[in-house]
C-alpha cells in the first residue's frame, strides 16, 4: 500500500472512532440503538472505494475485537462483536466493499449524487440483510417482527445516507487525489 493509501485508510479509521464517541441514542420501541457510525460506514465507502473502504472496516473491527473502545458507548471486544448486535457490525467491512465498488465507478457527472446516494443505500441494504437476522437469531425472537422493528432506523439510515451522498459527491469533486480509490 501506498503511504498516501495507509493515511487515508488511517484518517477514516480515526473518523469512525469520533462517530462512535457521539452519544447512543436508544429508542424505547426499537431493540438495536441508534448510532451514527453508519454514517461513518456509508462516508469510508463512499469517500475510499472499495478497497481501502475495505481495509478501514477491518482495521477498525480488528481493534474492537482486540477490546479497544472505538465501538458507540465506548464498548469493544469480541462479546460486543459476537453479542445481539454484532451482526450489524461485522457487515460493515462487506457493505463498505459494496459502497466503494459501486462509487468507483462513477465517473460522470450527470446524476451523480443519485448514484452516490444508491450505492450507500446498497450498503444500508447488506448491513439489515446480515444484521437483522443475527439479532433476531441471538435474541430467539421473529424475524418478521424485529425486521418491522428496525424500520425507524432504516428510515434514519436513509436520510443519513442522503447527507453522506452529499459529502461524499463534494469532497471526491473537489480533492482530485480521492478520485484515485480504485488504485491500492
Amino acid at each position: 500500500m501506498k503511504t498516501r493509501s495507509i493515511t487515508l485508510v488511517s484518517l477514516f479509521v480515526a473518523v469512525m472512532i469520533a462517530f462512535g464517541a457521539l452519544p447512543t441514542l436508544v429508542i424505547p420501541f426499537i431493540p438495536v440503538p441508534f448510532t451514527f457510525q453508519m454514517i461513518g460506514v456509508m462516508l469510508v465507502g463512499s469517500i475510499l472505494g472499495a478497497r481501502k473502504g475495505f481495509v478501514a472496516m477491518l482495521v477498525f473491527i480488528a481493534l474492537a475485537a482486540a477490546g479497544v473502545p472505538v465501538l458507540s458507548g465506548y464498548r469493544g471486544g469480541l462479546g460486543v462483536l459476537l453479542g445481539p448486535t454484532g451482526g450489524y457490525i461485522l457487515a460493515w467491512p462487506l457493505a463498505t466493499f459494496v459502497i466503494g465498488l459501486i462509487t468507483d465507478y462513477i465517473n460522470t457527472k450527470k446524476w451523480a449524487l443519485f448514484r452516490y446516494y444508491l450505492a450507500i443505500l446498497a450498503g444500508i441494504l447488506i448491513i439489515y440483510f446480515v444484521g437483522v437476522p443475527w439479532f433476531a437469531f441471538y435474541n430467539h425472537l421473529p424475524l418478521l417482527g424485529v425486521s418491522e422493528s428496525n424500520l425507524p432506523l432504516l428510515l434514519l439510515d436513509l436520510v443519513k445516507a442522503g447527507a453522506a451522498a452529499v459529502v461524499a459527491h463534494r469532497l471526491k469533486q473537489r480533492l482530485p487525489f480521492l478520485k484515485e480509490s480504485k488504485l491500492v
